[in-house]
């Protein structure tokens, strides 16, 4: 287990802790306005508004949304790479999934989650 804070850019930290915490509008923050976003539960979305709304609704309802736990973290500057239990409510089996986010300067232009031995497309 990691420790979020740790090595992590404060622009994917902050992605990442708006996740965990069901804050879409903190997540969001830190995205580039025509950000891309793409994941098995939202197909692709471009820019910052479309990612908000889907946060929104993915993260809202206290009974569905998920528990987001990082299990290793790697990276080589501009793209961190973060492997992530995403754990279900009531009953769900968690899930391992890669979520590749790619930072330019102060900014997260791009997010990918894959499931765990999925690539990435570009």
């Amino acid at each position: 287990m990691v420790t979020i804070g740790r090595g992590l850019h404060t622009s994917v930290h902050e992605f990442f802790e708006g996740l965990r915490t069901y804050d879409p509008k903190r997540a969001v923050a830190v995205l580039e306005d025509d950000a891309d976003f793409d994941s098995p539960w939202s197909g692709h979305l471009h820019g910052k508004a479309a990612i908000e709304a889907f946060l929104k609704t993915w993260l809202g309802d206290a009974k569905s949304r998920p528990s987001l736990t990082i299990s290793d973290v790697a990276g080589d500057g501009a793209l961190t790479r973060l492997k992530v239990s995403v754990s279900g409510r009531f009953g769900k089996a968690p899930e391992l999934v890669h979520m590749h986010i790619l930072r330019v300067q102060q900014k997260v232009h791009q997010v990918q989650i894959l499931p765990a031995g999925g690539k990435p497309h570009h």
